[in-house]
């Protein structure tokens, strides 16, 4: 009879046999990224740089079909910030020069990001210290990274990827501000103390937001964040400053399930179809509730400038609904090549003429001989009265359909520069239910179907 323990190595070997690099992946990965650095050290003797793979391609960490190549310029410590930028663009657009496109993109300073047969290439100049308490840039930290993780991880490659491949099932892996989730090098670290994927898990099943994990026993700063792991080469940094509380908890509880009932579907997704319309018709019918959403171009900004300005905007709209007695089951956003889309799910379709709006406190008399004046002379839906101690009116609403409040509104609540430039200038459409659920962007009727049911297939 297989025992659990053998029935989950089982499943754990079966994942390995698919995100792990063939022979042929890893030649491919390896020509590209020796040529690229061949490019770089080109420049050694004129600029006194030299270039370093990083990342997961660098540690033997990286998951079958991730094609991604991070390289790094090491400029001299005693280097002009100023020349490392200009100096350093140069470079990687040299380096690029075969490249199929590219952009220029930030972190604390420019960088370039390209595509070379097919491979996404990160060139990131930075400054070479050898002391990482003393980095000028945020990016200085990773040839240090580097160095910590291909010393500690020997033998432990495999639990990495298998970790991050359990991440990208739960949709909670990539640091990003778009995902708000674990990072290669947190997943990388995770595995370096936990010693496994399966110790790790087991220990995930009971954290609780405060948790703390130092590596090196530096003993950690005072942190806010729900997950703190200390950087073992910058004890001051919690590597895992960029995880949302509720990612945090979404993996403790896929820990808690996959250990209760170990499956393949873990770690891989089913492929996803569009419901078909008349089942998601079906599902708002039994749920009686109100479907409205808000489509726009996508303005023609980096992700990490993008999602930010998209959460400020679904709280202001939130607001501006609850301000207006307009209640909320589910909100969220989708993104796609073209255009962005928020779509709400609301419990009312359309509210009553009257509003109850609370007043001042009576006993403050300045405010309330305001109010008072205010509506003296305003056709109202009833006298001022007084209830727990306060100036009380009913008046007429405003908006009684949350349409015409997006459609007025919207423009006036806090928006990022770009979507405000985009809101206000009158490219957005208000969509009503059928016009979203028979949206061409297919992935759109995938999406109102997860964010109704809370179901990730």
């Amino acid at each position: 009879m297989v025992t659990r323990e053998e029935e989950m190595q089982g499943i754990l070997d079966q994942v390995l046999s698919k995100i792990t690099p063939g022979d042929e992946e890893r030649v491919a990965m390896e020509r590209i990224a020796s040529r690229l650095l061949e490019r770089i050290n080109g420049f050694s003797d004129e600029h006194g740089v030299c270039g370093m793979l990083v990342g997961s391609a660098a540690r033997d960490t990286w998951v079958s079909g991730e094609h991604d190549i991070d390289l790094f310029i090491l400029f001299p410590e005693s280097t002009e910030r100023e020349r490392l930028e200009i100096v350093g663009l140069l470079i990687a657009g040299s380096v690029l020069s075969d490249a199929e496109r590219i952009e220029e993109r930030y972190a604390e300073h420019p960088y370039l990001h390209g595509v070379v047969n097919g491979y996404g290439v990160d060139v990131v100049p930075c400054f070479n210290i050898r002391d990482p308490s003393k980095i000028k840039s945020a990016v200085d930290r990773t040839p240090h990274h580097n160095s910590f993780v291909r010393e500690e991880i020997s033998g432990l490659e495999g639990d990495v990827r298998l970790t991050k491949q359990f991440l990208k099932r739960a949709g909670i892996y990539g640091s990003e501000l778009k995902i708000h989730g674990f990072s290669g090098y947190l997943a990388e670290l995770l595995i370096i103390h936990f010693r496994s994927f399966m110790n790790l898990v087991r220990d995930a099943v009971d954290w609780k937001p405060g948790e703390v994990i130092d590596i090196k026993g530096h003993g950690a700063r005072a942190h806010e964040n729900p997950l703190v792991v200390v950087d073992p080469t910058d004890p001051g940094r919690n590597v895992a400053a960029a995880l949302s509380l509720d990612n945090m908890c979404r993996f403790i509880d896929s820990a808690r399930n996959f250990l209760e009932d170990p499956k393949i579907e873990f770690f891989f997704k089913a492929h996803q179809t569009p419901l078909e319309l008349g089942e998601i018709r079906e599902l708002l019918h039994k749920r009686g509730s109100v479907l409205i959403g808000v489509q726009f171009q996508k303005p023609d900004v980096v992700d990490d400038i993008l999602y930010p300005q998209l959460e400020k905007m679904e709280r202001s709209t939130k607001k501006l609904f609850k301000m207006h007695d307009f209640r909320i089951i589910n909100t969220g956003s989708i993104v796609s090549k073209k255009n962005i889309y928020i779509i709400f799910e609301l419990f009312d379709r359309e509210l009553p003429s009257v509003k109850k709006h609370i007043g001042p406190p009576v006993w403050a008399r300045a405010d309330a001989e305001r109010f008072k004046a205010k509506y003296h002379e305003k056709k109202t839906l009833s006298q001022i009265y007084i209830k727990n101690g306060r100036y009380v009116i009913e008046i007429e609403r405003r908006y009684r359909t949350p349409g015409p409040l997006l459609r007025e509104e919207l423009s006036k609540c806090g928006l990022g520069k770009d979507l405000r430039d985009a809101i206000r200038e009158q490219k957005f459409q208000i969509l009503s239910k059928e016009e979203l659920l028979t949206k061409s962007d297919h992935e759109v009727r995938i999406f109102i179907h997860q964010l109704l049911t809370h179901n990730d297939p």
